[in-house]
């Protein structure tokens, strides 16, 4: 099996369930979006929807998170098509012994630190049971590997705290109370990501 590699930016391709054989008129169909959010993911997707017809698609996410600005900027493009936001994981199945190659959308995927904030932008959000929502504290990119060892500036923490400023009035422009910020600003980037409980999502 193949799945993107989410260490790349990430990118979008509109995605049908194969083979069509087995799947019949259920077979699905989704926008695959991989890899990590970048500056440039909202240009990336401006590209990609330009000349398409999506409405009342699904946009299945698979993402280790990553900009600040590029996660309000792609969410907030999401909510203006009024596309629907899951988690999950295109997954490409090689055909062996004369089958057909398969792709499916797996529920086996995660969407972590900034991630959430573009699932909440969905006019309707669905989580699957096997998949994972994680959030932590958003921190300076260039220091994340050993934050507790790094030197910050007053301009350091003047970026840090306008960004929570901004992912607080998204959250508020996306509908939704302030739990999932609070949430996350409650989780040092030097301890493990909090998974979200049924309950809390």
């Amino acid at each position: 099996a193949k799945a993107a590699d989410r260490t790349l930016p990430m990118q979008f391709e509109l995605r049908h369930e194969m083979p069509t054989d087995a799947c019949g008129n259920q077979c699905l169909t989704w926008i695959s979006a991989a890899g990590a959010i970048t500056a440039d993911t909202p240009r990336t997707f401006h590209d990609f929807i330009h000349g398409r017809d999506l409405q009342g698609a699904t946009i299945a996410l698979d993402s280790d998170g990553g900009s600040v600005l590029g996660a309000i900027a792609l969410g907030r493009q999401i909510r203006a098509l009024g596309l629907a936001t899951t988690v999950g994981r295109t997954v490409e199945i090689d055909g062996s012994k004369g089958k057909a190659p398969h792709v499916i959308l797996s529920p086996r995927a995660d969407c972590e630190s900034l991630c959430p904030f573009v699932l909440l932008a969905g006019a309707n959000r669905s989580v699957p049971a096997e998949a994972r929502v994680l959030v932590h504290q958003i921190w300076l990119g260039d220091r994340r590997d050993d934050p507790t060892a790094a030197n910050y500036s007053a301009e350091d923490l003047v970026l840090v705290q306008r960004d929570i400023g901004r992912l607080a009035q998204y959250t508020a422009e996306m509908g939704a109370p302030a739990e999932l910020l609070n949430l996350a600003l409650r989780i040092p980037p030097w301890e493990p990501m909090h998974a979200l409980t049924r309950d809390e999502l």
